[in-house]
């Protein structure tokens, strides 16, 4: 019984999870509608579950995953952890991008590469400083790889968030209460993941969000291990939020 609900929303949903997991566009929510706003609402994460509890969907590839634990728990290092890595190895904040002409450590402009997607970005600009970029240049290329390896053809990982100015923190904390303040974001050391849409290369090869997410959490908990970063796994934002140590 419960097999057939699953499949009857999946027969309404896996459209819209195959357009968040391949899609090249920047659209995304927090929510997915099905159908109509007469009918069930899901979070991203949800729609992962149904199709996780259902296995080998049709056309959805699953891939094998070594789990690192609860996300939530394993990916806890919290801002007061992270604030004095950003401190250290970034930049002075600046309250807008012409002061970045007075830094005393260069930033490099972060694009779109083989290894990443840059999202269209709101409050922040494709700025890093150079550790952070070689950083997250290895995350993408490591997923990459082993996505590619365990057989699911090629994605690459999507980046939603970067360098943050004063103002721009300002102006989110008008719209967010919950922003910080104190956000690392502004030392252009820290960049967000999104680990609710990937970018498919291949869209005759869809894998399971669920398992892309899940090997995302695997490389970041890699270079965690290595010492090179901090990270939290951030549900209502959807991404993995990293900061170069």
């Amino acid at each position: 019984m419960m097999r057939s609900l699953l499949w009857t929303i999946l027969a309404l949903l896996t459209l819209s999870l195959a357009v968040s997991a391949c899609s090249g566009h920047s659209d995304a929510s927090e929510e997915i509608s099905a159908a109509s706003d007469t009918l069930v609402t899901l979070h991203p994460r949800d729609i992962a579950r149904l199709l996780n509890d259902l296995g080998d969907a049709d056309g959805i590839q699953r891939l094998p995953v070594n789990s690192v634990g609860r996300l939530r728990e394993v990916f806890n290092d919290t801002n007061a952890l992270q604030l004095p890595a950003a401190m250290a190895c970034g930049i002075d904040p600046v309250i807008d991008l012409r002061s970045a002409y007075h830094l005393r450590r260069p930033i490099q402009r972060i694009y779109s590469c083989d290894e990443f997607v840059v999202d269209s970005l709101w409050m922040s600009m494709p700025y890093l400083v150079p550790r952070a970029a070689q950083l997250l240049k290895d995350i993408g290329r490591t997923f990459q790889d082993t996505v590619r390896n365990r057989g699911g053809g090629d994605y690459r990982i999507k980046v939603t968030s970067l360098l943050r100015t004063e103002y721009s923190v300002s102006k989110l904390r008008r719209r967010n209460r919950n922003a910080s303040d104190s956000s690392c974001h502004r030392f252009a050391t820290t960049f967000d993941i999104s680990w609710t849409k990937f970018d498919c290369l291949d869209t005759t090869r869809l894998v399971s969000l669920e398992d892309l997410k899940n090997i995302l959490a695997e490389i970041i908990q890699q270079k965690r291990e290595q010492g090179r970063c901090y990270a939290i796994y951030e549900r209502r934002q959807g991404c993995f939020h990293v900061t170069v140590r």
